[in-house]
């Protein structure tokens, strides 16, 4: 499932910049969002700021500093001192898509270079200076020789650094086709360069210092399932998330994506197999153990649910049976049956696959720790063959 596309198109789009400039940033736009200079927003998406509200769906500013030099020892892994900054946000119209650091809606102390990558890491569009002659950055969302653009909306990662720096991927090699224009807008330096993986910032730098950071068509990452600014389950949406807890929960188990990047129609389509009437089918009250037949869909633990209706679709949308249980016991690890504790796998009798989850368990305790002893061994294993080839209630 493909969140965010690097593609080819066909009628330029130029990037509209603004020429008026101030000795400083507009006073009456003020931050959306305090990146906070006594902590550092990490240099990868690992370590990056997260942008989280969970009752707004737009952020306009960002404000923060690169503390240069000073920043030696102040921040956890900050050895070289502190020269990027980057962010997690959500684009919510491509079309309208920009980040600035021009005044007067942006500003910056340094020659700053402005990067955008996707929600794995991986490299979108760059620019390191915004309009000739003047100190801050711009990207929309395409590439000035119309060659990438963006075209989902989503999670991204947007980064701030010095001019000079540069994004390496996890091998060391650059990431972005910088030419010796660097009012251009930039793409990625082919379409199959991975995740960043550091930078490769000239020292000593003086790169560094405060900047606001304009954003249109950006939002926040909602702080999880069940957020008030996430969409419907049963509609798309640019964000991450979806407004019904369990739902989401379910949802995401089958596809982590929907949950990192935005909750698009595949993820609905999901929500339509797991969920019932906006609400959790997975999970829900009225529905039975994982490990017992019913005759209605669905199981009580969402994530077990999930896992076993993307195998078997037939058990969120007819009944739970034993086929079901079956499935259920094999994704979800072994089940404890307290009416015939030898069958393991749930499936109403002793055989072979008891037996294998049992030597799966040798040493280790859990539901195959048939006497109780505390640990899965010979002991077992003869309580379990002494059953071999009974049937179970």
């Amino acid at each position: 499932m493909i969140h965010h596309r690097l593609g080819t198109v066909f009628g330029l789009l130029p990037i509209v910049a603004i020429t008026l400039a101030l000795p400083g940033a507009s006073a009456t736009l003020g931050p959306d969002w305090d990146g906070d200079c006594n902590q550092d927003s990490g240099s990868k998406p690992s370590t990056a700021q997260v942008v989280r509200y969970s009752s707004i769906s737009e952020v306009k500013t960002i404000r923060g500093c690169l503390k240069g030099p000073t920043a030696v020892g102040t921040f956890s892994g900050a050895s070289n001192g502190d020269y990027q900054d980057m962010y997690k946000v959500v684009i919510r119209t491509p079309g309208k898509f920009r980040i600035s650091t021009l005044q007067p809606e942006g500003f910056t102390e340094f020659n700053s270079l402005l990067t955008v990558f996707d929600f794995r890491g991986r490299p979108l569009l760059a620019n390191v200076v915004g309009e000739q002659g003047l100190v801050g950055s711009a990207v929309g969302n395409q590439s000035t020789n119309g060659e990438f653009e963006i075209r989902d909306p989503g999670a991204i990662f947007i980064a701030i650094t010095g001019a000079s720096a540069r994004p390496l991927d996890v091998d060391g090699n650059p990431m972005f086709d910088f030419g010796t224009n660097l009012t251009e807008v930039v793409g990625p330096i082919s379409e199959s360069v991975g995740r960043i993986g550091g930078w490769d910032q000239p020292l000593p730098s003086n790169e560094y210092g405060d900047y606001l950071i304009s954003l249109t068509a950006v939002g926040p990452v909602p702080d999880g399932c069940g957020s008030p600014n996430s969409g419907p389950c049963d509609l798309p949406n640019p964000f991450p998330f979806c407004s019904n807890f369990e739902c989401c929960e379910s949802v995401c188990a089958i596809d982590p994506v929907c949950c990192e990047a935005n909750w698009d129609g595949s993820c609905v389509l999901t929500s339509k197999l797991v969920c019932v009437d906006g609400l959790a089918g997975c999970g829900a009250t009225n529905t039975g153990p994982c490990d017992s037949v019913a005759t209605q869909p669905f199981c009580s633990d969402p994530i077990c649910c999930a896992l076993t209706c993307a195998e078997n679709p037939r058990c969120c949308e007819v009944e739970w049976d034993q086929g079901c249980v079956s499935i259920a016991s094999q994704l979800c690890g072994t089940f404890c049956n307290e009416t015939c504790r030898e069958d393991l796998d749930g499936d109403s009798l002793v055989n072979g696959s008891d037996l294998s989850l049992l030597l799966n368990a040798w040493e280790t305790d859990g539901c195959p720790d048939l006497d109780g002893s505390g640990k899965v061994n010979g002991a077992d294993l003869a309580i379990l063959l002494a059953r071999w080839g009974q049937s179970c209630p």
